[in-house]
C-alpha cells in the first residue's frame, strides 16, 4: 500500500515538473535566426539615432496599436517596449516610441489586433515623420519585417472548484 502511494506521489511529482517546464517562456524565434540579428543594437540607440543602424537586421518588440492592410503590404504600428532576455517585451520597463513594421505576409485579423504583444526580426529600413495621437509629428522607426510572433491571448481560468467538479453539476 505505502509503495502504490508512493509511485503516485512520484508520477504527479513529474506531471508537475512537466507542466512546469512546458510554460518556460522560450525565445519566439530560433536560434539560427537569433544568430543573425545584431543583438549590440538596443532599442534606446536604435530610437535615439536609427539611421545609423539602417540595414542592419534587429529584433524589436512591443504592443501592437494599429494594423493597416493595403493589398501586398501591410503596415503594423507598434509601442516599442525594451526587450526581456528571452527577446519579449518587457512591459513593466517604459515605453521607448514607436516603429511601424512593414511586411507582405499575410495579417490575420484574428492574430494581429491592437493590444497583442508582438516580436519582430527585420532590417532597419529608415525613418519616417508622422504625425502621432497628439497631433504632433513624432519620428517613427520603420522595419521591413523577415519573421514575425503575435502571442496568443492566453486562455480564461477554469470556473469551478477543482477535479472535474462544477457547481451546475448538481452536487
Amino acid at each position: 500500500m505505502i509503495k502504490t502511494i508512493k509511485t503516485i506521489g512520484e508520477f504527479l511529482s513529474f506531471l508537475i515538473l512537466l507542466s512546469l517546464t512546458a510554460c518556460a517562456d522560450s525565445p519566439p524565434f530560433s536560434s539560427d535566426q537569433i544568430d543573425r540579428a545584431d543583438k549590440s543594437v538596443t532599442l534606446s540607440r536604435l530610437m535615439d539615432s536609427p539611421d545609423d543602424y539602417t540595414g542592419k537586421t534587429v529584433i524589436v518588440g512591443g504592443v501592437i496599436n494599429v494594423v493597416e492592410r493595403q493589398g501586398i503590404l501591410n503596415r503594423i504600428y507598434v509601442q516599442a517596449y525594451p526587450l526581456d532576455p528571452a527577446y519579449h517585451p518587457d512591459l513593466a520597463q517604459h515605453p521607448a516610441g514607436h516603429i511601424m513594421i512593414v511586411t507582405d505576409q499575410p495579417l490575420s485579423p484574428a492574430l494581429f489586433a491592437p493590444g497583442r504583444t508582438i516580436e519582430v526580426l527585420g532590417t532597419v529600413h529608415k525613418t519616417q515623420v508622422m504625425p502621432n495621437f497628439a497631433d504632433r509629428t513624432e519620428r517613427v522607426v520603420v522595419i521591413k519585417a523577415r519573421v514575425l510572433h503575435v502571442r496568443r491571448r492566453p486562455l480564461p481560468p477554469p470556473r469551478g472548484i477543482g477535479f472535474g467538479y462544477m457547481p451546475m453539476m448538481g452536487f
